[in-house]
């Protein structure tokens, strides 16, 4: 288990500068950045990268989200130590390719476990639309409604966690600049109400509960009308129905409370 202290991050990043060094085997990067434009990572000859180094970014990024999965599932808090160790390795330029980082490693795995993030929708009442929605098999058979909701809980936090950082007294760029916790809240509330599905709610609950003070840091009054509109507006139609097809599902009912919440605790009025 990755434990974000200042010690864990020492050992962390000497193990993967030292992977850095051995170039014996380089492999093409290029299918493993997908955010700059081939051609762009092309510029200057073959685009070569330490397989060492990205084997264990690999394993670095598969330990992020299995920590989201484990432990901020259960407490959304902890996903901030997380986001902060997973930035702050990201954003280490001598991990970089050509002031390129590899965090789009990371983002894989979050496409493929948390889909509403990146505006992938299905319905959660046939398993291929589950399986659209991030719903988990395991062991052949898929998990229990309740810990495919955890799981969405760990990775929206996380998510966030991760994009809402400030960089901006840092000498290094942010690998996950704040604009892709907008992009992915406006997916979320911008699905059609009939493909609406407690995940969506799930995530939309969790990357927002925590992240109020940062959001409205980063983009003042316009991070207030994007609050209005996900837990006013967004669950205006009711929602999704639950599950057996009856009446609204009860996380329409907790992003409904956010409001209230931020009132009690930050003074905020949406």
């Amino acid at each position: 288990m990755l434990i974000a202290d200042s010690l864990k991050m020492v050992k962390v990043k000497a193990v993967l500068m030292n992977a850095a060094q051995m170039q014996q085997i380089m492999v093409d990067i290029t299918p493993y950045i997908v955010s700059v434009p081939p051609e762009k990572l092309q510029e200057g000859g073959n685009p070569q990268y330490p397989a060492a180094l990205l084997f264990l970014l690999n394993h670095f990024a598969k330990a992020i989200m299995s920590q989201l999965a484990q432990e901020v599932s259960r407490d959304t808090l902890a996903a901030d130590p997380i986001g902060i160790l997973a930035v702050t390795v990201f954003a280490t330029p001598e991990l970089y390719y050509n002031g390129h980082s590899l965090i789009d490693v990371l983002w894989a795995k979050f496409h493929k476990v948390c889909p509403v993030l990146f505006g992938i929708t299905g319905t959660e009442k046939s398993a291929a639309g589950r399986a659209r929605l991030g719903w988990r098999v395991d062991g052949g058979s898929e998990v229990s409604p309740q810990e495919h909701y955890d799981h969405m809980t760990g990775f929206a936090a996380g998510f966030a966690a991760i994009t809402l950082r400030d960089f901006s007294k840092s000498k290094n760029k942010s690998p996950a600049p704040v604009h892709l916790f907008w992009t992915a809240l406006a997916r979320i509330v911008s699905t059609p109400n009939n493909e609406q599905t407690p995940t969506h709610y799930i995530v939309l609950n969790n990357m927002l509960k925590h992240s109020v003070p940062r959001f409205i840091g980063f983009y003042g009054t316009a991070a207030i009308a994007a609050l209005r509109t996900a837990c006013i507006g967004f669950p205006s139609g009711g929602g999704p129905q639950s599950q057996s097809g009856t009446g609204s599902d009860s996380t329409v009912l907790a992003v409904q409370a956010l409001p209230h919440s931020w009132k009690k605790d930050l003074n905020l009025t949406l």
